[in-house]
């Protein structure tokens, strides 16, 4: 009986030199890897500055909205073609270059006619642009 209390003995034990070998590497790489990096410190942002109070007579103009299709495109309402979106957004980028044109495009919409309406809009001075993606 002494025989069989022992070979249970001798194998209860457990190595633990070879287990907090593993512990002490795997703190030493999360060490080694970690990064401080600030997010924030990413961010770029305009404020406007404090002394500069812009005042206006009449409150700001709504954006004018052009939609963009797979085989149309629309202001207005009504299908225009982009040369007639020139004469028809040219008075208005003469009297306030600040306008704001929002361009709602279709996923179905070709590239280049989105490209085209953006360029003919930039080419009359109207630089706020912003173009929104439509659901079909």
């Amino acid at each position: 009986m002494a025989g069989k209390r022992k070979r249970s003995e001798e194998q209860a034990q457990i190595p633990m030199s070879s287990m907090i070998d593993v512990v002490f590497l795997l703190l030493i790489y999360f060490i080694v890897t970690q990064k401080d990096e600030v997010s924030e410190a990413h961010l770029a942002v305009n404020l406007p500055t404090p002394n500069v109070a812009e005042k206006r007579d009449e409150p700001p103009a709504r954006p004018i909205e052009i939609a963009v299709f797979a085989d149309r495109v629309m202001l207005y309402g009504r299908d225009m073609a982009p040369e007639r979106i020139v004469e028809l957004l040219e008075p208005h980028a003469q009297k306030d270059p600040d306008l704001t044109i929002m361009v709602k495009t279709s996923t179905k919409a070709r590239t280049r006619n989105l490209v085209k309406v953006l360029d003919l809009c930039q080419s009359i001075g109207l630089t706020k642009l912003n173009v929104v993606t439509l659901d079909d």
